[in-house]
């Protein structure tokens, strides 16, 4: 059955860990009782996934970490934000979520807290690319703990590919992409909402949304990501609210 990647993870499957600053983009969502991460991608706006608020939290249950690196950690690299709105976007599986501005802003940048950038129309990434994935989830399927940020390189798999009867079939359609590692990278719970990030000329672009895949790190079961060229060109609040950004 589909396994919903949830934040509530120790770190990524297979991964390394991150140096302190190396995805300054990162958030930490806690939503009530649940976790999952995000991605800075202006001041007041972060991306996340969409069934990490499928429960319709309240508001005041929302609590963003911005620079944090271990989990539950403020330290004094952080900053917390109170929630001012979320959208859903349940069709492309993706969410944005606004903070509440302290003092009069939001968001600003230290070497431990930036924006990640956002893919331009045109910029894609050619299917066995590499790209990195990074979060606080669990280090294998059956994990229940997390821990400090874990980073890990994952490669772009053909639509054709991962649509194939044998891997996703028909539950892949536009708008997800699929992502994996013959060494066994892979997101799991705890990691959902977090970046795909890819690099372009040195510069890091979200190209893809942590959403969902059957377990972690299963062999033939690469995780499914939101496409973010996706999100922002089809005609919705998302395209309206990121391309005012």
């Amino acid at each position: 059955a589909r396994q919903e990647k949830r934040i509530s993870r120790g770190r990524i499957l297979g991964g390394t860990s991150a140096l302190p600053g190396a995805h300054p983009w990162m958030a930490a969502l806690y939503i009530a009782d649940e976790f999952c991460a995000g991605t800075l991608v202006s001041s007041c706006w972060i991306v996340s996934a969409a069934h990490c608020f499928l429960r319709n939290p309240l508001k005041s249950q929302i609590r963003v970490v911005l620079g944090q690196h271990s989990f539950n950690d403020t330290g004094p690299n952080t900053r917390t934000f109170a929630v001012q709105d979320y959208i859903l976007y349940p069709p492309v599986f993706a969410a944005l979520v606004k903070l509440k501005k302290v003092e009069g802003r939001c968001a600003l940048k230290t070497p431990f807290i930036r924006p990640i950038c956002l893919p331009g129309k045109d910029l894609t990434f050619p299917d066995h690319s590499c790209c990195k994935i990074s979060g606080w989830g669990h280090m294998h399927e059956k994990a229940n703990s997390y821990s400090h940020l874990m980073e890990g390189v994952v490669k772009i798999i053909p639509f054709d590919q991962c649509s194939s009867p044998d891997v996703y079939g028909s539950e892949v359609r536009s708008g997800m992409l699929c992502a994996g590692s013959e060494s066994c990278v892979d997101a799991c719970q705890g990691d959902s909402g977090g970046p795909l990030a890819c690099d372009c000329d040195g510069v890091s672009f979200l190209y893809g949304i942590i959403s969902w895949g059957d377990g972690c790190g299963r062999s033939g079961k690469p995780g499914v990501y939101t496409l973010v060229n996706y999100m922002l060109h089809i005609k919705s609040i998302f395209h309206t609210v990121l391309y005012a950004l």
